[in-house]
């Protein structure tokens, strides 16, 4: 399993929605395992400033969004650009520890 990252420019509602993309790439295919959005920015309608970014941190706000990206078309087009190498891979190492893990709370 990989990992990417992809951004969501869902003009019409004047919002950039961050992804984070679980895949599974195999000789002929890609398969999207699942879809995290991440982070929501939105912007002006009139001046394009960025207004505001929001954290997305409920299950029900990651399904919508996830659901809303899908309509739009944006996770196949992931998924081709994952087919043709235009992502990145994110990679998240495990540090190593070595030490002894004390107990929080002991009765």
């Amino acid at each position: 399993m990989q990992n990417c990252q992809a951004t969501w420019e869902d003009e019409e509602n004047n919002r950039h929605v961050e992804l984070v993309v679980n895949y599974r790439l195999d000789e002929s295919r890609v398969e999207i395992n699942n879809v995290t959005p991440t982070r929501v920015t939105f912007f002006c309608p009139t001046s394009g400033n960025k207004l505001r970014s929001i954290g997305v941190w409920t299950d029900g706000g990651r399904r919508m969004l996830a659901q809303q990206a899908h309509e739009a078309g944006r996770i196949d087009a992931v998924k081709n650009d994952i087919a043709e190498g235009r992502v990145v891979e994110i990679k998240h190492p495990t540090p190593n520890y070595t030490g002894k893990l004390a107990p929080v709370l002991q009765a």
